[in-house]
């Protein structure tokens, strides 16, 4: 493994990852989101990480889980089996190329800032593969961290601590690249493990967003700020756009 995403989320990183996703707060609200837009179908969750999002939703819906991280997919097994869901289908894949036949999802989405991670070729690429799979009439959500809020809020340094891990994190943002950049170091308090990754993510305001999502036949219904339907402006925490397959 090579690039960063593709360790990012395996081995110890995949174990730190489960844990703040386990400690993540407003799931239930991010479900019960998508639970009103997406009442029928079948449901891609592309990028979907330990299923934080796709098991509870594959009680109401059929969803399609894919990840690249054979370690996420392993715990989101697990963790299915231990729900016992039943409308929950596990596919180990890259969102570049993905391996389904087109026209056949309701909907695909994608949260958590889980796009963007590659090249702008292969960032529109994998945007791109998203359409082709949908149905036409199928919608597409994008959930994003705004970049006017990240640059806002901007510090350099930051750090934190729980039972099990110190997390070091220094950021910088490359202007002409309109790229996020970060080292991670994560300190496991118990084994004493030092672990240190690198993160680079390119940053897309609303406007770039929408010309790409329009560029690529899809059309915006709606655009929130947050999961409680806010409406979307400079100081939103999220960018989260709700297009359609035309």
């Amino acid at each position: 493994m090579g690039e960063w995403y593709e360790r990012m989320f395996e081995d110890v990183f995949g174990e730190y990852w489960v844990k703040v996703f386990e400690r993540k707060k407003g799931t239930n609200q991010e479900v019960s989101f998508l639970r009103e837009l997406l009442s029928e179908g079948l449901v891609l969750d592309n990028a979907c990480g330990v299923g934080r999002i796709s098991i509870p939703l594959s009680y109401h819906l059929s969803v399609v889980v894919l990840d690249l991280s054979l370690y996420l997919l392993k715990r989101a097994s697990q963790k299915a089996k231990e729900s016992c869901v039943k409308n929950l289908y596990l596919v180990r894949g890259d969102m570049r190329y993905l391996p389904f036949k087109s026209d056949v999802f309701d909907a695909v989405i994608n949260m958590w800032t889980s796009f963007g991670y590659f090249s702008d070729q292969e960032n529109e690429a994998t945007l791109m593969e998203s359409v082709r799979v949908l149905k036409r009439g199928g919608r597409l959500i994008l959930d994003r961290a705004n970049p006017l809020w990240l640059i806002k809020n901007f510090m350099e340094k930051d750090w934190s601590e729980d039972e099990e891990y110190i997390t070091l994190e220094q950021r910088s943002v490359s202007w002409k690249e309109k790229r996020w950049k970060a080292r991670w170091i994560i300190i496991n308090k118990q084994t004493k493990s030092y672990n240190e990754i690198k993160f680079d993510h390119r940053l897309y305001d609303l406007k770039e967003l929408e010309e790409m999502l329009t560029n690529k036949g899809l059309k915006i219904k709606q655009v929130y700020g947050s999961f409680q339907k806010e409406d979307f402006n400079e100081n939103s925490r999220r960018i989260i756009i709700i297009s359609q397959k035309e």
